[in-house]
C-alpha cells in the first residue's frame, strides 16, 4: 500500500490476527514476535490513521507514536477482546487526542431510525448498474481510483472512520463499535451516512467527467471542408 492513500472497500484487506502464541511471545519481550506483530499490522494501522487525520505525511507520524504505545502498553492486554480490536481502539484513540490538540473534535451524531437503516444502500442511487455506484468496482479502475480516496477524504472525520473499519473485511459492525466506543445503532448510522455522502460525490465527479468526455468529443470532430460549409 502507498502513502498517498488508502482503499476503503468491503474486501479491500483481510485483518490479520495474530496468533495468541505471537502476542504473548510479544509481550514477553520477544524481539522476532514484536517485529512479526508490528508488520502484520502496519498497513491496517496506517489506514485506520489515514481515516482519521487524511494527510499521509500525519499518518504516518500517527502510525510510528500508535507503535511506540503499542509497546509500551502490550503487557496490559488480558485477551478479553480480539487484539486487532484492542489495538485499533488505541490508534483511534491518539488520533481523536490529536485532532482535539488541532482544536477539531470527532463527532457523534444521534442515529437514524432503524427503518432508515434497513432501507436500500445509498450507494445503489448513484447507478445500480454503473461502475460508479460500488466503490469497490470504482477502485478496480486506475481511472477512479483516485477519485473515490479524494471523496473518502471529504467525508467528515466521524464517518470517514467508521467505513474505513467497516471496509476492513473482518470488522463486524460489533467490532467497530467496540473499536471507536460508540453504541452499536450509532456506527450503523455513521456507515450509512458515510455512504450517502460518497454516493453523492462519486455521482458529482461522475458528471463532472461525463461534461468533460463530451466537450473533448465535440472539440475533437474534424471540421467540415470550406465548400461543404459554404453549401450549408
Amino acid at each position: 500500500m502507498s502513502s498517498g492513500g488508502t482503499r476503503f472497500y468491503k474486501g479491500a484487506f483481510t485483518v490479520a490476527e495474530p496468533t495468541g502464541d505471537c502476542v504473548r511471545r510479544a509481550q514477553a519481550g520477544d524481539p522476532a514476535a514484536i517485529t512479526e506483530l508490528i508488520q502484520s499490522q502496519q498497513h491496517y494501522v496506517y489506514s485506520i490513521a489515514m481515516s482519521v487525520l487524511h494527510q499521509p505525511e500525519d499518518a504516518a507520524d500517527l502510525t510510528q507514536e500508535a507503535f511506540v504505545r503499542l509497546l509500551r502498553v502490550l503487557p496490559q492486554y488480558n485477551g478479553e477482546s480480539r487484539f486487532t480490536t484492542w489495538l485499533y481502539r488505541l490508534v483511534v484513540n491518539l488520533g481523536r487526542d490529536e485532532l482535539r490538540r488541532r482544536g477539531r473534535q470527532v463527532q457523534v451524531l444521534a442515529p437514524v431510525d432503524q427503518a432508515q437503516e434497513d432501507g436500500v444502500d445509498p450507494l445503489s442511487k448513484v447507478a445500480a448498474d454503473d461502475r460508479w455506484g460500488d466503490p469497490a468496482r470504482a477502485l478496480g479502475d486506475a481511472e477512479l481510483n483516485g477519485a473515490v480516496r479524494h471523496a473518502l477524504g471529504q467525508i467528515e472525520p466521524h464517518y470517514r472512520m467508521a467505513l474505513a473499519l467497516f471496509y476492513f473485511d473482518d470488522m463486524k459492525y460489533t467490532d467497530i463499535a467496540e473499536v471507536l466506543d460508540l453504541p452499536l445503532n450509532t456506527v450503523k448510522s455513521h456507515i450509512r451516512r458515510g455512504k450517502d455522502r460518497l454516493a453523492v460525490l462519486l455521482a458529482e465527479y461522475r458528471d463532472e467527467m461525463m461534461d468533460r468526455e463530451q466537450t473533448r468529443h465535440g472539440a475533437e470532430l474534424p471540421a467540415r471542408p470550406a465548400t461543404y460549409a459554404a453549401a450549408s
